[in-house]
């Protein structure tokens, strides 16, 4: 989500689901303005919803701007998935690669604490919030 997209998400209907857990934060004078500031300006949405999206815009920009290493070449059964699914497409095959660094590090600990939250929920086979665990070399290179 993008800071650009918040007004028409907050002109919009809510589908928010809400973590089981509450959380309680004391925000410095100036923030806690702006964000009643827009509570004035979007009535339909209540404060846990504007603090929520302006959380999501700004973790999202920051994941994407986390660095990325080429970790390990992906080896064994995802290695072989993916030469089968390139033959079949009539590509070649370019191995693919773990992606390490802080932005891996942020995915799979991010995933680890959404799986544990969905479990809290009811929900006993969640899909991980990242899929996204490789790339080829040129991909990296980008």
């Amino acid at each position: 989500m993008k800071t650009e997209h918040l007004h028409d998400i907050w002109a919009g209907p809510d589908n928010t689901r809400l973590t089981s857990k509450q959380f309680s934060f004391r925000f410095p004078v100036h923030i806690a303005a702006k964000i009643a500031t827009l509570c004035e300006m979007y009535p339909t949405k209540n404060r846990t919803q504007i603090v929520a999206d302006l959380l999501t815009a700004a973790l999202d920009d920051l994941e994407k701007n986390l660095p990325e290493e080429m970790g390990g070449e992906l080896t064994g059964e995802d290695r072989n998935i993916e030469q089968m699914i390139a033959k079949h497409e009539g590509y070649e095959f370019e191995p693919s690669y773990w992606i390490a660094g802080p932005r891996a590090r942020f995915r799979n600990t991010a995933n680890r604490h959404y799986l544990d939250l969905e479990k809290e929920l009811g929900n006993e086979k969640p899909e991980p919030l990242y899929a996204d665990i490789s790339r080829t070399e040129s991909a990296f290179k980008k």
